[in-house]
C-alpha cells in the first residue's frame, strides 16, 4: 500500500484545462466535446465507486479515479478533426499521455509514482477499449484494466437513459415496444454473450442487445454500482405491446435481475 497521495483537485483542474482547449466553437464540435466531458466525469466517478465497493485502499481508489479521467484523452481531439475511424482512441490517448509525456503536466507529483503504477495507468488507458484483454497482464494491471473497462461500460446505460429513445434508436418508445425480439438475440442474451449485431432485425433487438451489456460486468462491485445508479433498471422498465413478445421479454428481464442479484419488483395489481 502506497503512502503517496494525489492532488485530486489539481489533477481535475489540469484535465479541465486540457479539455477546454477543444471548446473553441459553439457548434456540433463544441456539443460533442461537452458530451465527452460528461462521459469522462461519469466514468471517473464509476471507477471511484467500483474500487471503493471492492474495499481497495484510498490510494488505489484515487488511482482508479485518475485512470477514469485519463481514459478518453484522445477523444476530444478526434471530435475536432473527425478522425475517430482513423486511430484507436485508447492507443492514441496512451501515446499522448505516456510516450509524449503529457501525463507529467496532468499529475503534479507524477515523478513520485512508483514505476509499477505508471505502467498500470498506461496499460489501463491503452487497453480499455480492447475487445479482449491481453493474457500477459500482471495481477495489478489486470485489476485496473477491468475497473476502467467496466466503469466505461456502465456509462452506456446512463447515456441511453439520459439521451432518450429517439436519439439512441431513431424511433419513438411506442414504435420500439411494437417490435419483435428475435430468437437469435434472445439466445445470445440467455447465454450472457454479445449478440451478433448483424442478427438484429428490430429496434427492440437493439435495445435488448444494449441491456445484455450488463452481463459484461464481471465484478460484484461493478454490478453493485449498476444497481446503485439505476440506469439499467430504468432501461428495463418497459412493456411490449404483443403478449408473446412481452412474455419473452419478462423472462429476459428476470435473467438480468438474477444476474445482478436483486429482487424482481412485484407486478401491480
Amino acid at each position: 500500500m502506497s503512502d503517496l497521495r494525489f492532488d485530486i483537485d489539481a489533477i481535475r483542474k489540469n484535465c479541465e484545462e486540457f479539455f477546454e482547449l477543444y471548446n473553441v466553437t459553439k457548434n456540433e464540435v463544441f456539443e460533442m466535446c461537452q458530451l465527452k466531458l460528461i462521459h469522462t466525469r461519469a466514468v471517473a466517478e464509476n471507477c471511484l465507486r467500483i474500487s471503493r465497493n471492492m474495499g481497495l485502499s484510498e490510494y488505489d481508489c484515487e488511482l482508479a479515479w485518475i485512470i477514469g479521467e485519463l481514459h478518453d484523452f484522445a477523444r476530444f481531439g478526434q471530435a475536432v478533426v473527425d478522425d475517430s475511424d482513423r486511430y484507436n482512441h485508447a492507443k492514441l490517448g496512451a501515446r499522448i499521455l505516456f510516450t509524449h509525456g503529457l501525463i507529467e503536466d496532468i499529475i503534479p507529483n507524477y515523478n513520485e509514482v512508483c514505476s509499477e503504477d505508471k505502467i498500470v495507468m498506461e496499460k489501463a488507458v491503452y487497453h480499455h477499449s480492447d475487445f479482449h484483454l491481453p493474457n500477459d497482464l500482471k495481477e495489478r494491471e489486470l485489476l485496473f484494466c477491468k475497473i476502467i473497462r467496466e466503469a466505461d461500460q456502465l456509462d452506456i446505460f446512463r447515456t441511453i437513459v439520459q439521451s432518450g429513445w429517439e436519439t439512441i434508436y431513431s424511433c419513438s418508445k411506442e414504435e420500439l415496444l411494437e417490435g419483435e425480439i428475435s430468437d437469435e438475440i434472445a439466445e445470445a442474451f440467455f447465454a450472457h454473450t454479445l449478440a451478433d449485431y448483424s442478427k438484429r432485425v428490430s429496434m427492440a433487438d437493439f435495445h435488448m442487445a444494449h441491456i445484455a451489456l450488463c452481463f459484461g460486468l464481471g465484478s460484484e462491485s461493478s454490478r453493485q454500482r449498476a444497481v446503485e445508479q439505476g440506469f439499467i433498471l430504468k432501461m428495463m422498465d418497459i412493456e411490449f405491446k404483443k403478449p408473446d413478445v412481452q412474455k419473452k421479454y419478462a423472462e429476459m428481464k428476470a435473467e438480468v435481475y438474477k444476474f445482478l442479484d436483486i429482487t424482481m419488483p412485484c407486478p401491480e395489481i
